[in-house]
């Protein structure tokens, strides 16, 4: 197999393995799916701050958690980092998060883009804000 047919050959998902979700981000699905099970916090508003790295920019990261976001009426906002790196705090149901960070993986699964979370912080819901939008 030739460099490029290496470099290429995970593109349309040709012998690659779906990436898998960092320790951090399985931590936060567990918790998430916690809260979704529990009648008491299943509809109440999480938010936490994120921190991508990887291939999180020049591939329509921000945009794209932008429309997955409001697809599922969720709020906040994402902006690149001078780093590299990708932030954003997101808010809404738990268990739209964990449909908001399925759709993520599944999204960018298919062009073989390799990304992780490496950071998730709790952060106190905004009772005013009505919107995901990226920061620039």
């Amino acid at each position: 197999m030739g460099f490029f047919d290496k470099l290429f050959s995970g593109v349309d998902g040709g012998g690659r393995e779906p990436q898998k979700p960092s320790g951090v981000e399985l931590e936060l699905r567990r918790r998430l799916t916690v809260l979704a099970s529990d009648e008491a916090t299943q509809d109440a508003p999480q938010r936490y701050f994120l921190r991508w790295e990887g291939r999180v920019q020049g591939v329509g990261f921000r945009f794209t958690n932008t429309n997955l976001a409001q697809a599922r009426s969720l709020t906040g906002w994402v902006r690149n980092m001078e780093d590299g790196s990708v932030e954003m705090e997101l808010q809404g149901t738990p268990a739209n998060i964990v449909s908001h960070l399925e759709a993520l993986h599944a999204s960018y699964e298919r062009m073989g883009t390799r990304f992780r979370l490496v950071d998730a912080q709790t952060r106190a819901p905004l009772a005013n804000e009505d919107d995901f939008i990226p920061r620039y």
